[in-house]
């Protein structure tokens, strides 16, 4: 039996996630309140990081990918609006911490900069030095200050 609870943040209802033939998440509804913490446990290929990807749409980028179900944000079906721009905003909106982390395949700096570039409205030098003195504040500057211009791709598993 399922408790639906009035004004959930996100709401998902029968949900199904298949990559081709192959059916990756079966038939899970949730309520998720506002500023709560969930944790989805279960052994590794079970479909918790397929679910979770479900809700800023980034399995959209697999072609096999295929979302049946409804799942609503804040009253809204985030799978009825396609437009690029609406995924993008739903994205700006929900984050999303990977188990590995994932540097873009350019400089360091860039990688520094370019939350500030996506997120902030007329971002500029002031912003990027900011972003640079969080590399001090985390002791990890000294390590990278020579390299600020070469790939992210570079750094090690723990600067990343």
């Amino acid at each position: 039996m399922r408790v639906l609870m009035d004004n959930p943040v996100i709401r998902i209802s029968n949900v199904d996630c298949y990559y081709g033939e192959s059916h990756a998440v079966k038939n899970v509804s949730l309520d998720i309140p506002d500023c709560s913490i969930y944790a989805f446990i279960g052994p590794s290929g079970c479909g918790k990081t397929t679910l979770l990807r479900s809700l800023n749409r980034l399995n959209d980028l697999i072609p096999s990918f295929r979302l049946t179900g409804d799942v609503e944000m804040r009253g809204n079906n985030i799978y009825k609006n396609n437009s690029a721009d609406y995924v993008m905003k739903l994205r700006r909106g929900v984050g999303m911490i990977f188990q590995q982390p994932n540097p873009l395949p350019t400089s360091i700096l860039k990688n520094m900069v370019l939350p500030l570039k996506e997120h902030i409205v007329n971002s500029n030098k002031f912003y990027y030095d900011k972003a640079v003195e969080k590399l001090k504040i985390a002791a990890l500057y000294d390590e990278v200050a020579e390299r600020l211009k070469k790939t992210a791709l570079s750094l090690s598993g723990g600067q990343q």
